[in-house]
Formats: C-alpha cells, sequence, structure tokens
C-alpha cells in the first residue's frame, strides 16, 4: 500500500512538473511572440517616422530654396527699379542744366533753320522763366520764320527746354529736359537689366 501511494504521489509529481514546464515554455512562446511583434511594429513606426519626417524635411528645404530664388528676384526686380529712377533723374537734371541759356537759343534757331517741313504752323512752346529772354534772340535769328506763321509762346511745366508743336496741338517734338531724359533712360534701361542678369548669372 505504501508502495503504491508513494508510486502514486511520485508520479503526480513527475506529471505536475511536467505539465507546469510545457505551460510555462507555452508562456515564454507567446510572450516571445507579443515582444516580436511589439519589437517589429516598433521598427516599422519608427521607419515610418523617419520617412515622414525626412519628407518634412525635404519639403522644407525646398520651400525654402524656393522663397529665396523669390527673395532674389525681387531684390533685382527693386535694385532695378530704384537704378532706373536714380539715372533717370540724374539724367533729367544733368540734361536741364544744359538745355537753358545761350546752348538752348542757338539749339531752337538751329532747328527752326534746318526745318524742311512747312513750319508756319508750329508753335514753340518755352518755359515760362526763360521766354522773354529766349524770344529775343529766336527772333534775331529766325525772324521770316515768325513772319511767316511761326509762334513763340509760355508752357507751363516745364523748366528747361522746349517744345515744337502744331498749332492744333495733334503732335508735338518734345525737347524738354524730362522728354530727353526719358528717351535716354529708355536706351539705358536695358543695359541696367542686362548687368543685373549679367551679376544674378554670377552668383547662381
Amino acid at each position: 500500500m505504501d508502495v503504491q501511494l508513494k508510486e502514486l504521489i511520485e508520479k503526480i509529481k513527475t506529471e505536475g512538473v511536467k505539465t507546469a514546464e510545457e505551460q510555462s515554455a507555452e508562456i515564454i512562446r507567446e510572450a516571445e511572440k507579443k515582444a516580436a511583434a511589439i519589437i517589429s511594429k516598433a521598427e516599422s513606426d519608427s521607419a515610418a517616422l523617419l520617412e515622414k519626417r525626412k519628407s518634412e524635411a525635404d519639403q522644407f528645404e525646398a520651400s525654402g530654396r524656393e522663397a529665396l530664388k523669390q527673395a532674389g528676384r525681387d531684390l533685382l526686380l527693386a535694385t532695378r527699379k530704384h537704378l532706373e529712377t536714380l539715372y533717370g533723374k540724374i539724367l533729367e537734371e544733368e540734361t536741364a542744366a544744359v538745355l537753358n541759356g545761350d546752348f538752348l537759343k542757338n539749339s531752337i534757331t538751329s532747328l527752326i533753320s534746318n526745318w524742311k517741313d512747312d513750319i508756319s504752323d508750329m508753335t514753340i512752346l518755352l518755359p515760362e522763366n526763360q521766354i522773354t529772354e529766349l524770344e529775343k534772340g529766336i527772333r534775331a535769328k529766325v525772324g521770316d520764320s515768325l513772319k511767316n506763321g511761326l509762334e513763340i509762346k509760355p508752357i507751363q511745366g516745364i523748366k528747361s527746354g522746349f517744345r515744337l508743336s502744331k498749332k492744333d496741338g495733334s503732335v508735338y517734338y518734345d525737347f524738354t529736359s524730362h522728354g530727353i531724359a526719358e528717351i535716354l533712360s529708355s536706351l539705358l534701361n536695358p543695359r541696367i537689366a542686362e548687368l543685373l542678369r549679367e551679376a544674378a548669372a554670377g552668383e547662381a
């Protein structure tokens, strides 16, 4: 009886230990599977996050580069406009300094003397502040033209130079400091633009 009881107890122990070991092994396997799944998901999430951050960084860099390019273009345009305005002002001031006194009087009389078309329907428009002085000298040199219909009149808004206009106002030739400066500026401005393009290309 004792022997059988002992064997029974031993058998229960053995089977219990075996069952416990099997359950323990199964628990460990399940835990390892779950751990592997968690690690795999973490690695996948980490890779996706890194890819997203890289994509965002690339987009940020690209937009930054484009913003810098646009800022550069804006700066070049602003510089060009500033230079054109500056040169236009200088040209007008320098032209105004020349278009007065004897030079202006001689320019007008030379133009009238060499005018090929009928000048009798034309009017010379002079600055109000210079008309008295200029008219005397012009009459002395081209009096015949004035007798035949050419007129001399003052005009507001002109500080230097003159205009030669048809009496009906349909056509006029602008020899004022402003008009001449505009013509010179139109020739100069493309060169300014070219210089700025060359400067921009050199920096690229």
